[in-house]
């Protein structure tokens, strides 16, 4: 090559070590066992995440020599290169972004509107329990009464058709009909005649008042 020519080749970025297990541990143990103290045991869990990190660390590295390799190799196609990497770096970003969750903001807002509906639900609920015991009490409000009354309405209508049952051959040899002397016992006389039947235990009514 000519002393006036200049390469066209991209020169590749030195790779950066990683730093070892091994060196980044060895100055702690030597001082313990130079003080006489045993190395402290190491976390199974710290040291998974550990190794993930690094493994992440030399992924990323692996990513950018590749990078470097192909622009060196393909000049032409380096702003190409570049343009795909900070779009999908872009990307990337937002969805980091996206997997964080709510912002300690929005976190502790989340906290304050949780305690407030955990105290109205629990309002809610001692309303709920109070609405039912008054439902309950509605659903049997007059109901002993109602039954009272029937029982009343039974005995009296037994009377009835004691009278009825009484007279009832006296009414009509004076001519005289029940019915016409009281509209309502024309009303009542169905009920009359099961209340008789029910009683007699025969399935011939009383005798017709009319």
């Amino acid at each position: 090559m000519e002393p006036h020519e200049q390469s066209t080749e991209t020169a590749l970025p030195t790779p950066v070590s990683e730093p070892s297990v091994t060196e980044s541990e060895a100055e702690p143990q030597q001082s313990a066992e130079a003080a006489g103290e045993e190395p402290k045991p190491v976390d199974p869990l710290l040291e998974k995440k550990r190794i993930e990190e690094q493994l992440e660390a030399l992924k990323r590295r692996e990513s950018e020599l590749r990078r470097a390799l192909a622009t060196a190799s393909h000049p032409e196609l380096a702003d190409a290169i570049r343009l795909i990497e900070g779009r999908a770096y872009a990307l990337s970003r937002v969805e980091t972004k996206m997997a964080e969750g709510l912002s300690k903001s929005e976190e502790r807002r989340k906290q304050t509107v949780e305690k407030k509906r955990a105290g109205l639900q629990e309002k809610r609920d001692e309303l709920n329990a109070q609405v039912a015991v008054l439902d309950a009490e509605l659903a049997t409000l007059g109901v002993e009464r109602t039954e009272a009354f029937e029982r009343e309405r039974r005995a009296a209508m037994e009377s009835l058709l004691a009278a009825l049952g009484a007279h009832g051959a006296e009414l009509p040899a004076a001519g005289l009909e029940a019915g016409q002397l009281v509209p309502d016992i024309a009303r009542w006389m169905p009920e009359i005649q099961e209340l008789a039947e029910e009683l007699s235990g025969v399935t011939r009514g009383p005798k017709s008042a009319n």
